[in-house]
Formats: C-alpha cells, sequence, structure tokens
C-alpha cells in the first residue's frame, strides 16, 4: 500500500486539537470553505446489492460494466480485499450498520414467499447504537433509501434516519425519484450550515436478472426480452438447484450478459448522484456492495448458501474529502463493519464500547499487518456455514455437512485447491480461533417480524437457496 497523509486528516486532526476560534491554519479554511458553520463533511454511502468485486472494472473486469465507479475509483482509495460480513443482505447490512459481526447482532434470518413477501424476518435490537444513530447524534441530518425491501423499517433497519423509504425489492427507478426528492432538501441542510448522511441502496443487479435497455445491446445487441424473462423466472430455483446452468454455459453466459446489465444500470445512477447531489466534492464518499454473486463457482449459482470469495468478497472504494492521492489502494484485509468506526471518526461521533471494526483512517499514514476477519451464514439448520478470512489462509466449515475446508488465498484466491489434509494443524488453528473469538449469544437479542412456519422453509428452496 502507498503511504501518504492527505491534507484533509491533517486538517481533522488539527480541529481536535484547537478550538474552533482560533483554528485558522490554511487546512481548517480549506476543509471549512463549503460549510461555513460546521467543519463536518457530508458522508454519501452507495451499497449496489449483489455486486461481485471482479466484475467492477476497477478491480480488473474486461466488460465496461462499471463506467462511473472506475473514474471515481482513478480518484479514491480503493481496498482490494474487502469483505462482507455475510453472503446475503439481512446479516450483511445489519453488521454494516452496527459495526459487528452477525454473532454479536443476531439478525441471521429470514424467509421469502417470493422476492416480492418477506414472511418472516428477525428484527434489529433498539439497544444497538447504528451508524446513523451515531451521526444523527453528531449533527447529521440522516437520510435512507433502499430498493432491497429487507432494510425495512419494520426490521429495525431505519434506526437513526430521520428521512427513510424502502421499496419491495424495485429497480434502481424507484430509488432514484427518492433521491431526487430529497436533493432540495439537501441542499437546505447544506445551506443551514449542517452535514447531511445519505444512504442509497440499490437492488440491482440482485436475482432475477432482467434486461435493460440500452446496456443490455452493449452484449445482446439483437435480444427478445419475453425470451430472456423466461430464462431467468420460469423454473430458475429448479433449474439452479439441478445444475442445469453450469451444464448450460450458454445459458449461463445470458445470465451474466443480464446480470452485467443490471450492473451498468446501478452504476448509471450512481454516476448521476456523484455529479448532482449538494457538496459531493467536499463530501467523504463510500461506494460497496452487501455480497457477491456465485454464478456456477462452488457449484452455486446466487448467494448466501456458503462463504467462497464470489459471495464473500466486495468492491470497496472510498473517496475522503481533500483527497491527495488518486488512485492509491490498500491491500490490507478489510470487513465492512470496518466502515461504522471510519465514518463515525470522520463525523467525530461517539462510538459504542462493543464495536468490532476497526478505524481504517490509521492506514491511510501506517500500514497495519493483516488481521483475522470472520464471517457466518444462519440461514437455516442445514444451511449453516463459518468463515475465518486470515492473513494468507482462509477457512470454512460447513456445519451441517462438519466439512472444514482450507486455502491459500495468497496463491489461490479462486479457492480451488483444497489444502485441510495437507495442513490439517493450520486448519485446527483456525477452527480454535473460531470457537474462542464466536459468540455464542448475541449483545443484544434480536426481534422478529412475522411468523415461523416450518413449511415456509421451502420457500428457500423456490429461491435456490437451500436444496
Amino acid at each position: 500500500m502507498k503511504r501518504f497523509s492527505p491534507p484533509w486528516l491533517k486538517a481533522f486532526c488539527f480541529i481536535l486539537a484547537l478550538t474552533l476560534t482560533i483554528a485558522t491554519a490554511a487546512g481548517c479554511k480549506r476543509l471549512r470553505q463549503k460549510a461555513a458553520k460546521t467543519d463536518k463533511p457530508p458522508i454519501v454511502l452507495f451499497v449496489i446489492d449483489t455486486l461481485r468485486a471482479d466484475h467492477v472494472g476497477a478491480y480488473g473486469y474486461p466488460r465496461a460494466t462499471t463506467p462511473n465507479l472506475d473514474q471515481f475509483a482513478a480518484k479514491a482509495l480503493r481496498f482490494n480485499h474487502a469483505y462482507a460480513a455475510a453472503s446475503w443482505t439481512v446479516p450483511s447490512m445489519s453488521s454494516l450498520f452496527t459495526g459487528v459481526y452477525p454473532w454479536d447482532h443476531g439478525v441471521t434470518k429470514a424467509e421469502l414467499v417470493n422476492v416480492q413477501e418477506i414472511e418472516y424476518q428477525l428484527t434489529l435490537n433498539d439497544q444497538f447504537q447504528t451508524l446513523a444513530e451515531a451521526l444523527r447524534d453528531a449533527g447529521y441530518e440522516t437520510f435512507g433509501v433502499s430498493g432491497n425491501y429487507h432494510m425495512h423499517e419494520k426490521y429495525g433497519m431505519a434506526q437513526g434516519f430521520a428521512h427513510y423509504k424502502t421499496f419491495a425489492f424495485r429497480d434502481r427507478d424507484q430509488v432514484d425519484l427518492q433521491v431526487k426528492d430529497w436533493i432540495e432538501q439537501l441542499r437546505r441542510v447544506r445551506q443551514q450550515g449542517k452535514p447531511y448522511f445519505l444512504y442509497v441502496h440499490y437492488f440491482d443487479p440482485h436475482h432475477p436478472y432482467l434486461a435493460v435497455d440500452p446496456f443490455i445491446r452493449e452484449w445482446l445487441p439483437k435480444f427478445d426480452e419475453e425470451e430472456l424473462k423466461k430464462i431467468v423466472l420460469e423454473n430458475f430455483a429448479e433449474e439452479a438447484n439441478t445444475g442445469y446452468f453450469q451444464k448450460n454455459p450458454d445459458k449461463m453466459q445470458i445470465l451474466i450478459d443480464l446480470y452485467d446489465s443490471e450492473v451498468k444500470a446501478a452504476d448509471d445512477s450512481v454516476g448521476r448522484w456523484l455529479r448532482e447531489l449538494p457538496d459531493i466534492d467536499q463530501s467523504l464518499v463510500v461506494i460497496t456492495s452487501d455480497h457477491g454473486e456465485a454464478f456456477g463457482d462452488h457449484d452455486n449459482l446466487i448467494h448466501g448458501r456458503d462463504l467462497y470469495n464470489e459471495t464473500l468478497r466486495v468492491p470497496l472504494l472510498v473517496k475522503f474529502p481533500g483527497w491527495s492521492n488518486p488512485g492509491a489502494a490498500v491491500d490490507t484485509h478489510v470487513s465492512l463493519i470496518d466502515l461504522y468506526p471510519t465514518l463515525a471518526g470522520v463525523a467525530r461521533a461517539a462510538k459504542p464500547a462493543y464495536l468490532a471494526g476497526v478505524d481504517l483512517i490509521p492506514l491511510l499514514q501506517q500500514p497495519a499487518p493483516d488481521r483475522n476477519l470472520f464471517a457466518t451464514v444462519e440461514r437455516a439448520d442445514d444451511l449453516t456455514w463459518r468463515a475465518v478470512v486470515g492473513p494468507q489462509y482462509k477457512w470454512l466449515l460447513n456445519v451441517a455437512a462438519d466439512r472444514q475446508e482450507l486455502y491459500d488465498l495468497t496463491t489461490d484466491p479462486g479457492e480451488k485447491r483444497e489444502l485441510r489434509k495437507e495442513m490439517p494443524s493450520v486448519a485446527e488453528q483456525y477452527f480454535t480461533l473460531w470457537v474462542k473469538t464466536h459468540r455464542t449469544q448475541p449483545l443484544y437479542p434480536p426481534g422478529n417480524a412475522g411468523t415461523i412456519d416450518p413449511a415456509l422453509r421451502k420457500n428457500l428452496k423456490n429461491l435456490g437457496y437451500i436444496n
């Protein structure tokens, strides 16, 4: 990683040391030019659901799926090894907003009738101080919108947001309309000298993947929309579970083409707001995802079924105000739970003592040794996985199958060569680490919305999450 000390960081530290009445240094003046009554920058968090890191141009994808993200990355900080705390939305986003791993917040399960209706979901305990609450208490006006209905306020996801809206698994158009409606309000917040926190969560490119015109024409110039819908809507779950798409590479490629068209659509929307949001150039901006997607890797088609890198590794791009080292990259392993302490630190907000994430700001000055990261999936009794991502090795446990796996990520980032039998002592060390670290009971127990019915487990099968 390149070592640097951005002017923003110097100004930030200077402000902490002196009172505002005597803060006349040039760095403070620069930071405060656009915010007359506050030196705290606006904070914008973009989450593009289900976005694999390796489908982003800045991470090496050859297709032009993300021109706006790539342009942003050229001016920002790129984290090359960022991991979610789970491989599906509910526990992953709960971890991002609380700064703790899923075993600490306990929000690990939800069941759906179809992609339009949530039958049951665990809810976040309001004793947690969420990121939005911390920023609100630090003087931020808070706004949040999500096209993923798992983020609905009735599941505890709106804690700390003064303005919040979710849509029932809708595409980018609904989300963009909501952001557009807030633009003038965001502008007034800035004119009043206050900072704002804006969270924007696109459901695209989550399955079922649909053709987005005109982006799909880059890969399928002549397409039949109805025929494409049949591929992703008719018998999708059954075909996903029987390996149909893996056995028919031409059909798998169509899924990828559709997915990429949705990626580019989401990129188009993010690009718009990177141009139009008030004081965006003076803002701290984060672009990431809640998890990836499999597309046949490790005999999986979607996500939430295991913890391999194709579903656990996510893009993470961060631009701090006053950024002076464009295109820099960090190779240290980081987790999405690190965003809470990092953003709270910039906002000079109170941080709960229980945070498991770490502030990434020190990495900007002094590279730190890799630490162990953790992830879990607990969709059902027979769909429970554990993972430890270490500096070199990654350890996995399929609980139902009682099977451990070990991979060397430095030589095998695709996790193709399993090493447990060759290195049993290393696997045992990671297992012991998991046992010592993992909490058996959450810090604050989750509630629930809906009624658990054993028959509802069939719904996970309908979506392809379990066999």
